[in-house]
């Protein structure tokens, strides 16, 4: 990396890819543990089921519900790891310089439909919440399995406004890539 990458990153650039990181600890965290949670109530109630001869729609609901929070939470990390699949054969025959501003082009694109995408996932929420809808067991309101959603789409956003960031900067997405 030269001098002026090194500057980036101690400054606004940095900020934004230490508060990334800390990010990135937290939700992995969680990811980790609703996936625990998930295998946890799974093998509980596969016991309760065929030595105890009961089971609880509950138990899984649970264990589907710790599974969608967990995949929808960890999708904004993979934004700005550009973890995701992407057909690269025009992409890779563009300039660096030109493939950067595409990019960007592409990500602020892309905040545009995440913050449609939100405000349809909130109003969809704040309508289930207003029904007072129960889930299939009858246990749990429908609004909290759903709320994987918005609060999903929402660190997805955040995550892109991190690659707009990235972009404009000229920082890599990566801290392990050079800078343009």
């Amino acid at each position: 990396m030269n001098d002026l990458s090194l500057r980036e990153e101690a400054g606004f650039v940095g900020v934004v890819r230490r508060i990334e990181a800390t990010l990135n600890t937290v939700l992995k965290g969680i990811a980790v543990t609703l996936m625990w949670i998930s295998a946890s109530l799974a093998f509980i109630s596969v016991v309760l089921r065929y030595l105890f001869g009961s089971s609880y729609g509950i138990v899984e609901e649970l264990c589907r519900f710790s599974i969608v929070y967990a995949v929808l939470l960890y999708f904004g990390p993979l934004i700005t790891r550009n973890a995701h699949l992407a057909m690269t054969i025009v992409t890779d025959l563009m300039p660096a310089w030109f493939h950067r501003y595409f990019d960007l082009v592409m990500t602020v694109l892309l905040a545009l439909l995440l913050a449609v995408l939100l405000r349809a996932a909130w109003g969809w929420e704040a309508g289930l919440y207003a029904m007072n809808l129960d889930t299939m067991s009858g246990e749990l309101k429908a609004w909290i399995p759903s709320a994987a959603l918005p609060v999903g789409i929402a660190l997805a956003l955040l995550y892109t406004v991190f690659r707009m960031i990235y972009r404009i900067a000229g920082a890599p997405l990566n801290a392990n890539e050079v800078s343009e």
